[in-house]
């Protein structure tokens, strides 16, 4: 359809360039006594011999050749002041001639048929596909999709220029395609005889037999009738009679025809030459033949003058534009599928070799291979997915020594508000039962490891940190590690830190104790070119980014992980998001989730901590302005409103745009 298109828009400007481009053959001598036709056409079956005469062309300009075309399709030119043979093309040949040929499809057997299939198959595609999926649901949908707007981008701009593309250019569209209809079927000529109560064929010439011994008449003397008869004859075409038949056809365009398909008709007697009829175009052609000449003439862009013909290109350009704007997203979201099957993290069945409890609601879990393979590497701050339940999985940070593989330590925190994870694991999960867990990844990278760090953990969040530390303590690092807990019963891994290589450059407070962390003294402590990395309570981070900017450091000094985000106190309001894929627009209530409403539609967003912690479910905004409740994405993410987290984030607009 593409191709039917791009051809045809540059065929419908065939007759401003085609004399130029073709000036060697159509160009001849001026005379002021032309030699006699029949003298030009044995000149021209010497230049083409073995091949049957199918008709002669002449133009009434002069300075123009005589074209000869044989049944092969050959056009041979003719000076016709010195029968000089200006050079030879196929009727599809050339630029233009080769693009017309293959808009026909001549390339292949039955190709009117084919490009007819098609021309239908583009008719539906633009009535089922523009008009009933792509048409706006909502007037004011109507009024954005009428005018471009360049301020969107990407795919949200691609859209845009589809919807706009589409509702200026399917009239033109539907009328090529509706009008290409009876060039390609003869059946659907039939509406148009029934409507005019005539026929659609051309006139034909008179039955009648060529006289025994009768010679055909001279051309030349065919000609001079034609010139007496229609005077006013811009162009004409003159056919040999077929075998055995008296009859002869002329095809002219008069001066002053409202189009130039629009052709008379002339019928001399092959013998003498004598007038046998003439249909001129006005009186003697039948309202149904000039009904389908109307209608080729509107399909290939005869009438209407230049203003129609560059309407029409522009139409039939907009066709790749709209293929690639309208089938993109759909290649984008296969893509990404594709793309997300062959990036979903392998799985590891491993087994749980040893159960411990650490602290007050706290329980490590050793996992190493059932067949006692080592593991796959991972680096400080890594984590990995546990498969709790069907449907259920939980991220959870590594907390032994990255130099070890022949096993992974975890340690889960169980919480009062557990939505199955942490419960699952401490209730059900006991020494000797098999974990699907994923490959490590890493979201927390210890990377500046060149110059002092400062570590810093509360609570559970010395899982990361504690693998930090003993990947500093590796490789002789220069770094301090302050731990504090609300009790002594609550500090994970305390005798593991106090008995380690490390132990004098760690801090432990036991709030219960007397002892508490002071972030001031901390950062007066600290060298002011270290780089801080914190895990902890979201209070605990706040706190440390708070005294870090008090204290004069770069922003981008301070790393942090988050277990759990911060409670909201925002009000949800509804709002409304798009999907770009499809269009289809999708209500969003105060007391439901982003994600919640998408899976209601039948469309399921991964995710892991459902509060904006881990980013499983981060997804592109193309348009509108988010409310951002996670902790995954930086303040400079955030204002720029390109991704968010639907598992906890709303919308500030009343719409967004989702690259879904």
């Amino acid at each position: 359809m593409i191709f039917l298109a791009v051809t045809g828009g540059i065929v419908v400007m065939r007759g401003h360039f085609e004399d130029q481009l073709n000036a060697h053959l159509v160009r001849a001598s001026v005379c002021a006594s032309p030699l006699p036709l029949d003298t030009q056409i044995a000149r021209a079956r010497n230049a083409h011999p073995g091949k049957g005469l199918d008709s002669i062309e002449l133009r009434a300009e002069a300075a123009t050749s005589t074209a000869v075309l044989f049944k092969d399709k050959t056009y041979v030119y003719v000076d016709p002041c010195t029968a000089k043979i200006l050079g030879q093309q196929n009727a599809y040949g050339g630029f233009f001639g080769t693009l017309d040929g293959w808009h026909r499809f001549r390339f292949i057997h039955n190709g009117r048929t084919i490009a007819g299939i098609l021309d239908l198959a583009f008719a539906l595609i633009l009535i089922v596909g523009g008009g009933i999926l792509w048409w706006p649901r909502r007037p004011a949908d109507l009024k954005g999709a009428l005018v471009f707007n360049p301020r969107l981008k990407g795919l949200a701009g691609e859209l845009s220029l589809h919807k706009v593309i589409g509702i200026w250019a399917t009239a033109l569209l539907l009328l090529l395609t509706v009008t290409g209809l009876p060039i390609a079927f003869d059946w659907a000529r039939l509406p148009l005889a029934w409507a005019t109560h005539s026929t659609t064929d051309a006139p034909k010439p008179p039955k009648m037999a060529m006289p025994k011994g009768a010679h055909m008449t001279s051309w030349q003397s065919l000609y001079d009738g034609v010139r007496t008869n229609m005077p006013d004859m811009t162009w004409m075409a003159i056919s040999p009679p077929k075998p055995g038949q008296g009859a002869l056809k002329v095809e002219v365009i008069e001066r002053g025809a409202p189009h130039i398909e629009a052709k008379s008709y002339l019928f001399f007697a092959a013998a003498d030459g004598h007038l046998l009829k003439a249909a001129p175009y006005a009186t003697g052609v039948s309202a149904g033949r000039k009904a389908y000449l109307y209608i080729l003439a509107l399909h290939s862009g005869l009438v209407g003058g230049i203003v129609y013909q560059l309407a029409l290109v522009i139409a039939c350009f907009c066709v790749p534009v709209q293929a690639y704007t309208g089938a993109n997203p759909y290649i984008r979201k296969w893509l990404r599928k594709k793309a997300a099957k062959a990036a979903a993290t392998p799985r590891l069945s491993l087994r749980v070799v040893n159960r411990r409890v650490e602290a007050e609601d706290i329980v490590s879990f050793e996992l190493t291979a059932a067949d006692g393979r080592p593991l796959p590497a991972f680096s400080a701050g890594s984590h990995i997915e546990v498969e709790i339940a069907q449907g259920l999985t939980r991220q959870y940070s590594l907390c032994n020594d990255p130099r070890e593989t022949h096993r992974y330590l975890i340690a889960v925190l169980k919480t009062p508000d557990s939505r199955g994870g942490s419960q699952g694991l401490h209730e059900r999960v006991q020494t000797g039962d098999i974990l699907n867990v994923s490959l490590p990844k890493n979201h927390f990278h210890l990377t500046h490891i060149e110059g002092p760090v400062v570590l810093i953990a509360g609570g559970i969040g010395i899982t990361p940190i504690l693998c930090m530390a003993e990947r500093l303590d590796a490789i002789g690092a220069p770094f301090v590690l302050h731990y504090t807990a609300r009790a002594a019963g609550r500090m994970a891994f305390a005798e593991r830190i106090t008995s380690s290589g490390f132990a004098q450059a760690a801090h432990l407070y036991r709030n219960d104790q007397g002892e508490h962390l002071d972030l001031d003294g901390v950062f007066a402590a600290a060298d002011p070119s270290s780089h801080v990395y914190v895990c902890g309570p979201a209070g605990l981070i706040e706190a440390v980014r708070d005294r870090a900017a008090a204290a004069g450091w770069p922003e981008d000094h301070i790393h942090q992980e988050y277990f759990k985000a911060a409670v909201s106190d925002a009000v949800n309001l509804p709002f409304q998001v798009k999907l770009a894929s499809s269009g289809a627009v999708l209500d969003v209530a105060a007391d439901q989730t982003l994600v919640a409403a998408l899976e209601q539609h039948g469309l399921r967003i991964p995710t892991s901590c459902s509060e904006g912690v881990c980013g499983a479910c981060l997804t592109q905004v193309l348009e509108g302005e988010v409310d951002h409740r996670d902790v995954v994405l930086s303040p400079a993410e955030h204002a720029r409103h390109d991704q968010m987290t639907p598992c906890c984030s709303r919308a500030k607009s009343p719409l967004l745009v989702l690259d879904l």
